[in-house]
């Protein structure tokens, strides 16, 4: 059978299996790439060039890193001045140290590990709630607790998610502490647990005393990214990390879970829509194409991890229909969200949503070839339409039309790239999958940097995975200790059978 086939098979089989109950093979077996050149744009260098060129220029400025040193300003201009207000949002300071391990393990570069480190240990010293549990809603300028906001699982998935990515690199244990200490929160049936119904309730007071909704929405309507961000800011990424195996486990049961309410609550007519209170409710508030694709590449990384597969045969039949319904196939873009019209989408995308549909797209491509052009020209575009090309800080606009033009003008004092929304993680981690790509596509071994204690590198690489995919660990490079930590050595692990 011709490689070119031997990948579309088995989603067929797949969805056959649920169909008939005849056996299948595994959907998520490796597939060799198409034996034809990568396409121009989606090479492995090209991504790191991205980063290291387009992106990574606005969080290495000095302005970026905040006094002291991971302090990371939440508001910052378009040329990266700090601009706006003083005050830090964790979330925020959380994303932005997940950008710089991103760029470690993509580059290798000490620095921006040191960076990941300074953000971790403001977050642990600063925005932990030591008393009442969880993280703070805001700090002022200094560190301090600002106000006494509601604990919103979106946001303290997100303030969880650099400590999550640092010890993901690391396996640095105060890291990981934090990340258990979340995780043990959200799963905690006098909290945020919901066992009646399987969720993860939207958000708390600060105190944990009284359930809250969010965006003064009803307790009654569940929100999607309560039970989604907690999967895709740090379950995924660190579960296989975990040092005791029974947490392993039990993160995967988390992810079980998961998995499970996101199909059952929140899925209909190929949709995962914002809010069990809204199905069927077209422009509400999180129904669009960024929330519902990256719901789906959730629940098919998570897939991934269970031995029975349990939403193979789901995945397989409404995945890749999702995805060409956000498709401007005409354009060669994604869209911002479906409407209500057969064939009809709202046009034009913000950036966290267009890489979210690359991201998709790239992952559905490691089993159908039939992704590959598809991608490598909408991730081509990404590059040519977001990167802010006007100014030396670079970094990406937050939105364009249909045809790549910004939505907006954006003057120089203006925090459209850096905000209490915007930061770096969405443009590092497309970065990060792109390149992973970009190397399956090649057939060529993926680098990844780790930065592991001294005395376990060589047991840490041969259990590494290739972030939130799966992979076969080919080989590691001890690179010698770091220059900033000499309990720990830089480690370069090559991955290959990315799926």
């Amino acid at each position: 059978m011709p490689r070119l086939l031997a990948a579309p098979l088995l989603w067929l089989l797949a969805l056959v299996a649920c169909t008939s109950g005849s056996p299948a093979a595994d959907p998520y077996l490796y597939a060799p790439p198409p034996a034809a050149v990568v396409p121009a744009g989606l090479e492995a260098a090209t991504w790191v060039t991205h980063l290291e060129d387009d992106l990574l220029p606005y969080w290495r400025m000095p302005e970026a890193q905040g006094t002291p040193v991971g302090n990371f300003p939440t508001y910052r201009g378009m040329d990266g001045s700090v601009r706006g207000a003083t005050s830090r949002k964790p979330r925020m300071l959380g994303r932005q140290t997940y950008a710089y391990a991103v760029g470690y393990l993509l580059t290798g570069d000490e620095a921006l590990l040191d960076l990941s480190r300074a953000g971790t240990t403001w977050l642990l010293e600063h925005a932990l709630d030591t008393t009442r549990r969880g993280w703070h809603a805001d700090l002022d300028a200094a560190g301090a607790p600002a106000g006494d906001g509601p604990k919103y699982a979106q946001d303290m998935s997100y303030a969880v998610m650099g400590p999550a990515a640092y010890f993901f690199v690391t396996r640095d244990p105060a890291a990981e502490a934090a990340v258990l200490s979340t995780r043990d929160l959200l799963f905690d049936p006098a909290t945020y647990w919901d066992a009646e119904n399987g969720r993860i309730r939207d958000g708390r007071t600060a105190d944990l005393a009284e359930e809250r909704a969010m965006d003064g929405g009803s307790l009654a309507s569940w929100q999607l990214v309560a039970q989604l961000d907690p999967v895709t800011a740090f379950e995924l990424l660190v579960q296989p990390a975990l040092t005791d195996p029974a947490r392993r486990e039990q993160a995967r049961a988390d992810l079980r879970a998961l998995q499970a309410l996101l199909v059952r609550s929140f899925f209909r007519d190929g949709i995962f829509w914002g809010a069990t209170g809204s199905i069927g409710a077209y422009g509400s508030k999180h129904t669009d194409f960024g929330h519902l694709l990256k719901a789906y590449w959730a629940v098919l990384q998570i897939d991934k991890r269970l031995a029975d597969r349990p939403q193979a045969g789901f995945l397989a039949q409404h995945a890749p229909v999702a995805l060409r319904r956000a498709l401007d196939a005409a354009n060669g873009r994604w869209t911002k969200a479906p409407t209500g019209v057969e064939g009809v989408t709202s046009t034009g995308s913000d950036w966290w949503a267009y890489a979210e549909a690359d991201q998709l797209a790239a992952t559905l491509a490691l089993h159908d070839p039939g992704w590959i052009p598809v991608v490598g020209q909408t991730s081509t575009n990404f590059r040519a339409d977001y990167v802010d090309r006007t100014r030396p800080a670079r970094e990406v606009v937050p939105a364009v039309d249909a045809f790549g033009r910004w939505a907006g003008t954006w003057g120089t004092t203006n925090t459209a790239k850096c905000n209490d929304w915007k930061n770096g993680f969405h443009s590092t981690e497309h970065a990060l999958v792109m390149f992973l790509l970009g190397h399956y596509l090649a057939g060529t071994p993926a680098p990844l940097h780790f930065a592991f204690p001294a005395a376990r590198v060589a047991e840490l690489a041969a259990s590494a995975t290739p972030y939130t995919f799966q992979g076969t660990v080919a080989s590691f490079d001890d690179l010698g200790p770091l220059a900033g930590d000499p309990t720990r050595h830089k480690v370069r692990v090559w991955f290959t059978e990315l799926r």
